[in-house]
């Protein structure tokens, strides 16, 4: 049986924070450990967990916000005694069966000393009460499923999003060490898919076919409404390093992905502070050559104002229609 830390950091998630350790206390398939990290909260969250008589519950308080939690994950990884570690964010949730599919994954897998990560498929919860289910799931679905480097990559390109998401991913803790960890100091935001590539590139990757993850999007103090115009995504550096170690179509689908991230960062740009070109340097137009004709345009007076217009279009359309 697979042993389990659960890492959460927190940073001002109050009111939410309950729901997330109620979920963990829920699981069919009990963790060894429970360590939540507090990036200096404010709002009396982490006292509530003090006041809490639970054998199992680490807490672990640092003196400073870290941008995205990743200082507070890493933290989280050192203090961990498990083989795996499941994450989970403090405004998230898993259902009671969440770990004992990683588990019955794990043992439907031939060769798992191979598997360096694991997720599943999850809900995103809007604050009107509409659910959907995840990209990959609903493009993919299905029974437990392996995959090579090669493989996820390409089912990322093809979602335009990333097949992990973190309250839905395990992770072996010695590759998690090994590939770096997460990116605390060198970005805002973005820095989980850039560890999920890094730690995919170490080995197999196991979707477990169940959907046992809520992802909240109604919460407060969430780190991806922070605005990143003209940001050079966090990705671009470790596609760069693992394309330079690859070739052939591995090595393609690094660059292909890492188009993919600079398009998108750079759509946001586009139509919010207008698009410097330095933010998309990186773009491989050989690979892609109307994807840089598009980027050339959106970095003009015409394109930027062009990319307001039809955000503004767009947001119109999804309200009335």
């Amino acid at each position: 049986m697979p042993d389990y830390s659960v890492v959460i950091p927190l940073y001002n998630k109050g009111p939410h924070i309950e729901r997330a350790l109620r979920s963990v206390q829920a699981q069919t398939v009990q963790p060894r450990e429970i360590i939540v990290v507090d990036d200096g909260s404010t709002d009396g969250g982490y006292e509530w967990l003090e006041g809490l008589d639970l054998p199992n519950l680490i807490l672990e308080r640092r003196g400073l916000p870290g941008p995205g939690g990743y200082a507070a994950r890493n933290r989280g990884i050192e203090l961990a005694s498990s083989e795996w570690i499941a994450f989970l964010d403090a405004d998230d949730e898993w259902q009671p069966g969440h770990l004992e599919s990683v588990t019955r994954a794990l043992e439907a897998i031939e060769r798992p000393d191979g598997v360096v990560s694991l997720f599943s498929g999850y809900e995103d919860v809007y604050a009107d009460g509409r659910r959907s289910v995840d990209p990959f799931t609903r493009k993919n679905g299905g029974p437990i499923c392996e995959m090579d480097f090669s493989t996820l990559l390409g089912h990322w390109v093809r979602l335009n999003a990333s097949p992990m998401w973190t309250s839905a991913t395990v992770c072996r803790r010695t590759t998690l060490v090994e590939s770096g960890r997460f990116p605390e100091g060198r970005c805002r935001r973005g820095g989980d898919k850039d560890t999920w590539l890094r730690v995919a590139h170490m080995g197999t990757t196991v979707y477990t076919g169940a959907i046992t993850a809520r992802y909240f999007r109604d919460s407060i103090n969430m780190t991806t409404k922070m605005a990143y115009a003209n940001v050079v995504p966090c990705i671009v550096q470790s596609t760069k390093d693992l394309s330079a170690r690859e070739t052939g179509d591995v090595a393609k689908r690094i660059r292909a992905l890492q188009n993919l991230e600079i398009r998108n960062y750079a759509l946001v740009s586009a139509r919010t502070g207008g698009l410097e070109r330095s933010t998309w340097a990186d773009f491989d137009t050989e690979l892609d050559p109307s994807g840089g004709r598009l980027l050339s345009f959106l970095s003009t007076p015409l394109g930027a104002l062009a990319a307001r217009l039809g955000f503004t279009l767009k947001r119109i359309v999804k309200r009335y229609v």
